[in-house]
Formats: structure tokens, C-alpha cells, sequence
């Protein structure tokens, strides 16, 4: 009898999970991805990180140390733990549950003729609990649960992409404030000494009060033009360091003052590997394919569930003889849902949107990432070519304030075309300095459209655990 028993459940739990309702998407791109992009499509190597083709020791240690500490990609490194935690629970209602069952009771029972009897009673036993997966139900929300926990993932490499970029535009922040500091602290000390050449000229009544009035407020112009830009560099510093996991008030290893040289242009392959190197597209997709076994499961819902349970109880009035009789219950339950107001239907209705609603996210990721990549590569070439216009401006503005200059103080000419040509020169240095920021800036947001391998490396810092902390 044990035996039959035995074969019975056995066969319902190989045919468990031979049906399911999940049906896969095949084309979730169609029609979106163009054959090449407009300036090139070479092949990319993206298993190396992107910064060190900069080859810039200081902001190769700032990124690292960010990757490592900061507490924006912690978060998203906890979240992945969570999930992982209920694909894991989820995955546990597949397999059996056994629970282990212990009890004891003293029984106390009075009769009329005032007599009493007591009786101890002891239990030990195992109950075993199994859903046969008959329709998929189990099946997909184990699935469903996998892939938002792999989704999760994806989530971390993407956040880490994003903070390397956040790291390294934040950098350049810094050392263009310090260029455009420098670049006014020349300009306040040439503008002093013709200041100081107008108060002789002013002092022989060559020059007008006129004239000593608009050279000191091109001086105290730029004395309050420096006043910004030192705020503009210690909140770049404070932006650096939390970015990086530290206070805002830490101390940085960051004193370059130069910008980096910006190396030739990555390759970036065919648009439709953006599909494979951007975790933000890989998260979405991994979400979506979710999505389609959450509907599987709304669908199995609706079905009859056939449930096994065995039972295994040692019972005793003696605790010593506790093992000596034993009773084995083996027991089946079929339930249906017969009525239920229409809230499993719905269910599938949400599911189904939920999926559209993911299927929308995937396709709006993908054609993001192309024109991140578009836009990445036009605004260089223009960056390129404004800085080569920028450079004729300064040279030009350079030669007329030196011409506008020599005539003011040789009497040819009155003071106005010498204020115009200092602030034509301040201005476009100005320029030049915010352009060759930006160019770099797009070289980074073009590396990080582009997507990467290299994030597979990365591991979480336990020292950011809750252990650690405690």
C-alpha cells in the first residue's frame, strides 16, 4: 500500500510543471534599431574600464574609490541582496516543505464521584507538505522572481556606470572653476596695473574721472566674478567627496589643475550592441521577460491546485516508549476557485498591463540609448569645432585690446574700446575654458552611453555591511 503511495506521488510530481502559460516575446526591438550609426561602427572593447583611457592616476583613484564608498551604489547593492532573497524564497515553494512537530499535554479530568485521572500525553513527528506544480503557477513566479533578482543586478551595474560619469564630471567641474580662477586672477592683475596707468593719466588730467570710474569697476567686476568661482570650487569639492563616500568637508586627493587629455574617439560598434553592453537596457529587458511569467502565474491561478501532504506521528502517554507506536498519514486536496468576484481575471488584466507598461520601458531604453550615443558624437564634433573658433576669437580680442590699449594712452582714442576689448578677452578665455570642459564631459557621457563590460567585475564593499556598522 506504502508502495503505491509512494508511486502516486512520485508521478504527480514529474508531471507537475510539464504545463505552463508563459509565452515569450521574440521581437521586443523590431523596427527600432538602426544598421549603423552616422559616424562610425567599429567594435568596442568594453571589459576595460573607460576612464583609464584617460590615463589620469587622479581620477582613476577617485572612481575607484567611489565604486568602493559610495552610499548611492550601497543602496542598490542592499536591493539586490533583497531580491536575490525572495527569488530564493520564492524558488523554495518547488520543493517540499517539511516541518518537524513536538507537543506534550498533562490531561486532568474529574468525575462525579469526586475521582480524578490524569494522563500525560507526548508527540514527535514530521509533516510534509508538497503543491503539485500541475499548470506552471510555481513555476513562474520562481522564474519571475529570478529575473527581477538578475534585473537587480543590472541595476547595480548601471548605477555604477552613472556614478563613474557623476565622479568624473564633477572632477572636471572642479578644474575648470580653478582654470577660470586663474584665468580672472590674470585679468585682475593686468587690469590693476592699467588701473594704476589711468590714475597717473587721471593725475596729469589726461584722463577723464569717467575713465578712473570704468577701469575700477572692471577691477571690482572681476573681484566679484573670483568670489563666485571660489564658492563654485569648494561646492565642486564637497559634490567630489560625497560622490566618492566621504563628508563634504574631507579632505581630497584632487589638485589637478590641468585638464586631462582627451584620447581618439572609442569605437562603438553596431547600434545594436547597446543591447548587450548597457545594463540599464539589460535591466529592462530582464524586467520585461519577468513580466510575461507573472502573467503565466495570474493565468495558473486560476486553476484547480492539487496539494500532497504526509504525516509521520509518534504518540505516547509514557515519554520513554515515545517511539515504540507511530501512525503515517498520507493525504491529497484538490481545490478550485469556483467564485471569487472576478479578482483572478483581473489579476491577469494587471499582469498584462504591467507587462505592456515594462514592454514600453524597454523599447523607450533602447531608443535613449541610441540617441544618447547620437548626441554624444554630434556635440563633440561641434565641441571641436568652437573650440578652434574660440581660440581666433581670444587671438583677435587679444591683438585689440593691446591696439585698443596703445591708443587710449597715446591719446588717440577715449577709454570705451579699451573696456570693450577686456571684457570681449575675459569672456571668450571664459569660453575656452567651459568649452574644453564640456568637450570632455561628452567624451564621458559618450563612454558611458556606450555602455560596458567592465562592471561585471565589480563586488560589494563589506566593510559598508550592517555587521561593520554594528
Amino acid at each position: 500500500m506504502y508502495q503505491r503511495s509512494f508511486l502516486l506521488l512520485l508521478m504527480v510530481a514529474l508531471l507537475s510543471g510539464c504545463t505552463d502559460f508563459h509565452t515569450p516575446l521574440t521581437q521586443p526591438t523590431a523596427n527600432l534599431i538602426p544598421p549603423a550609426y552616422r559616424f562610425y561602427t567599429e567594435k568596442q572593447d568594453t571589459v576595460v574600464p573607460w576612464w583609464q583611457q584617460f590615463h589620469n592616476k587622479e581620477l582613476e583613484e577617485l572612481i575607484e574609490e567611489g565604486l568602493q564608498h559610495n552610499f548611492s551604489l550601497h543602496q542598490t547593492w542592499a536591493r539586490l541582496s533583497q531580491a536575490q532573497a525572495i527569488a530564493r524564497k520564492t524558488g523554495a515553494e518547488s520543493i517540499p516543505h517539511i516541518n518537524g512537530a513536538a507537543g506534550g499535554a498533562h490531561n486532568r479530568v474529574g468525575k462525579q464521584d469526586g475521582r480524578e485521572t490524569n494522563r500525560d500525553d507526548f508527540s514527535l513527528g514530521l509533516i510534509v507538505g508538497y503543491e503539485a506544480d500541475l499548470w506552471g503557477r510555481v513555476k513562474s513566479a520562481k522564474n519571475q522572481a529570478q529575473l527581477d533578482a538578475q534585473a537587480k543586478t543590472e541595476d547595480v551595474y548601471a548605477a555604477a556606470m552613472s556614478l563613474s560619469a557623476e565622479i568624473a564630471i564633477a572632477w572636471l567641474d572642479l578644474i575648470s572653476a580653478r582654470q577660470q580662477g586663474e584665468q580672472l586672477k590674470k585679468q585682475l592683475n593686468l587690469n590693476k596695473r592699467l588701473l594704476e596707468l589711468v590714475e597717473l593719466r587721471f593725475a596729469t588730467s589726461k584722463a577723464s574721472a569717467l575713465d578712473l570710474y570704468q577701469q575700477n569697476q572692471t577691477v571690482t567686476g572681476i573681484e566679484g566674478a573670483l568670489i563666485i568661482i571660489e564658492g563654485t570650487e569648494q561646492t565642486a569639492l564637497h559634490r567630489l567627496a560625497v560622490l566618492i563616500g566621504r563628508p563634504p568637508t574631507a579632505a581630497l586627493n584632487a589638485t589637478q589643475t590641468l585638464f586631462p587629455s582627451i584620447p581618439s574617439l572609442p569605437p562603438g560598434g553596431l547600434p545594436a550592441d547597446l543591447l548587450a553592453q548597457r545594463p540599464d537596457i539589460r535591466s529592462k529587458g530582464l524586467q520585461l521577460q519577468g513580466a510575461t511569467w507573472s502573467i503565466a502565474a495570474a493565468k495558473a491561478d486560476r486553476l484547480p491546485r492539487l496539494s500532497l501532504t504526509g504525516e509521520l506521528t509518534y504518540n505516547s502517554s509514557i515519554i520513554e516508549s515515545l517511539l515504540d507506536a507511530w501512525l503515517l498519514r498520507l493525504a491529497a486536496s484538490f481545490t478550485a476557485p469556483l467564485v471569487d468576484g472576478g479578482a483572478r481575471s483581473a489579476e491577469v488584466q494587471r499582469t498584462r498591463a504591467v507587462a505592456e507598461e515594462r514592454l514600453a520601458a524597454y523599447r523607450q531604453s533602447v531608443v535613449s540609448a541610441l540617441k544618447e550615443v547620437e548626441d554624444a558624437l554630434v556635440f563633440e564634433h561641434q565641441y571641436r569645432k568652437s573650440i578652434v573658433n574660440i581660440d581666433q576669437q581670444i587671438t583677435l580680442a587679444q591683438m585689440a585690446s593691446r591696439e585698443a590699449t596703445w591708443r587710449y594712452l597715446n591719446g588717440l582714442s577715449d577709454y570705451l574700446p579699451v573696456i570693450r576689448e577686456q571684457i570681449n578677452l575675459i569672456t571668450a578665455e571664459q569660453d575656452r575654458i567651459t568649452t574644453e570642459r564640456n568637450l570632455i564631459q561628452t567624451r564621458v557621457t559618450l563612454h558611458k552611453a556606450l555602455g560596458g563590460t567592465w562592471t561585471d567585475q565589480l563586488v560589494p564593499n563589506q566593510a559598508m555591511s550592517l555587521s561593520t556598522a554594528q
